[in-house]
């Protein structure tokens, strides 16, 4: 069902990413040695996804091509990313001058290597729609952070980049996680350059915890800490019903046998993936959390309603955990921005980390380009150059994502300086070895697999708990 699952196709992908990272390191030498997303409800934000475009005119006249952009970056930090891309490719940059303490008065003093034009999206980039409504606007950008990536490759919307990459420096091993890389393969080719990433987790409101006595936990947690956590928050609902300790177990249902057994993703659709062990014990542990009440599953429709008001369950400030992904903690933090925290998903052991999870996101180059070869490469310097990145960290920061590179001084000043990024620190250690969840890169088989678990899974858990303790 997934194509990157098949020995062929994942056989080919390894023989060209290694190919490229062979053609570096040889360059190298000679030059110097739940219901569809029904577990994260709808919570009303302000997107910054829009089709308007801003574009210096006067800085336009001299240059020679343009190139458009369609990213959460503001068009200054744009601006400040192309100079200092010209700054480096002249060789003007001094020593001991970085992306972390250049000046912006002296990047001002530098000219444009060529016209901007900026689109700002959403912070997790653009989807298949919204590149359709720019096409037939006739302004489709040339790079384009998606949140779709399987959708915009099979659309035609972006072009492979492969043979554009064969070159890049900036592809080296001790650079990038190859197995992130590995995510953007598609009918043999290479279609995205990674951007950003986000990390599977658990989120609490110390609030409700609190209110059971609970003032501090750990980011770690096993199955027992983490039952510990629930039976002491149900311990509020001795007499009524005060709080929901936690909001669908069937949101772990995807990651639980992976932070369990170090399992790489499965298709819940697959008919082996059932009869696996790692997920007929995460199963049976989550129906164990539904069965004591812990769970929303737990609740008929009366006690929801009457409980929650018509209220989304996240926004009630009655729940105390529930999972998600790294990237929504701005959405989160908008309503409970002094209680907020996050937890690993459970592992067997509260001494490890649980494997990291990932969903990487990708800068694509259009079909509409027309200088493509220049246009990778700049794409190219936005994502994974150090000093592109400690620029563009301290002019537009990012909460909830992660770096796509390896450097310690990139992931000090992207993620130490997060609001929250004492819980994002430690994946800086798991990124290596991470397992990757396709919910962007192949993003409708994913949404199928949730679908699948929101309309078979919680009905099966149900109906054998009822079977079992009637």
């Amino acid at each position: 069902m997934f194509s990157k699952s098949q020995d062929n196709v994942f056989t080919m992908k390894a023989q060209k990413l290694m190919a490229i990272l062979l053609t570096l390191s040889f360059s190298l030498a000679l030059f110097g040695c739940r219901k569809v997303n029904s577990s994260f409800p709808s919570v009303e934000v302000t997107s910054t996804e829009t089709t308007e475009t801003t574009t210096v005119t006067t800085e336009t006249k001299h240059f020679t091509h343009t190139i458009s952009i369609a990213s959460p970056l503001s068009y200054e930090t744009c601006v400040y990313i192309a100079k200092l891309y010209a700054l480096k490719n002249s060789g003007q940059l001094a020593e001991g001058v970085s992306g972390e303490n250049i000046t912006l008065d002296y990047l001002d003093s530098i000219d444009l290597p060529f016209a901007l034009n900026v689109y700002s999206t959403a912070e997790t980039g653009c989807n298949a729609d919204t590149l359709r409504q720019w096409q037939e606007s006739g302004s489709l950008p040339d790079i384009f952070l998606t949140d779709s990536f399987d959708e915009v490759v099979q659309a035609g919307y972006a072009i492979p980049v492969t043979r554009y990459l064969s070159d890049e420096t900036l592809l080296t091993p001790g650079n990038i996680y190859p197995k992130m890389l590995e995510q953007l393969y598609l009918n043999n080719e290479y279609y995205g350059i990674p951007y950003q990433a986000s990390a599977y987790l658990m989120y609490a409101d110390m609030e409700v915890l609190n209110r059971a006595g609970i003032q501090e936990i750990s980011f770690k947690q096993d199955l027992n800490s983490f039952g510990a956590i629930l039976d002491t928050l149900s311990g509020l609902n001795a007499e009524a019903m005060e709080i929901l300790p936690f909001y669908l177990a069937q949101g772990l249902i995807p990651y639980l046998p992976i932070s369990l057994y170090g399992d790489t993703y499965r298709s819940v659709r697959d008919g082996k993936t059932l009869s696996s062990k790692s997920w007929k014990d995460s199963l049976e542990y989550l129906k164990t959390v539904v069965a004591s009440g812990k769970a929303y599953e737990s609740l008929d429709t009366e006690t929801v309603s009457t409980f929650f008001q018509g209220m989304s369950p996240l926004l009630s400030r009655k729940v105390g955990i529930w999972a998600g992904s790294s990237d929504e903690v701005s959405r989160y933090d908008n309503y409970m921005p002094n209680t907020l925290v996050m937890m690993q998903i459970p592992s067997t052991d509260k001494e490890n980390y649980s494997p990291a999870m990932l969903s990487v996101y990708p800068l694509c180059i259009s079909s509409s380009c027309d200088q493509p070869a220049e246009t990778v490469k700049f794409a190219s310097f936005m994502a994974l150059d150090e000093d592109a990145l400690l620029l563009a960290s301290r002019l537009d920061l990012k909460e909830g994502f992660l770096p796509v590179v390896s450097s310690s001084t990139v992931w000090k000043n992207m993620v130490s300086t997060q609001k929250y990024g004492s819980f994002l620190s430690p994946f800086q250690s798991l990124m290596q070895d991470a397992v990757y969840i396709p919910a962007v890169t192949e993003k409708q088989e994913y949404e199928a697999d949730l679908q699948y678990i929101a309309t078979h899974l919680d009905s099966l858990i149900v109906e054998k708990i009822t079977e079992e303790t009637e």
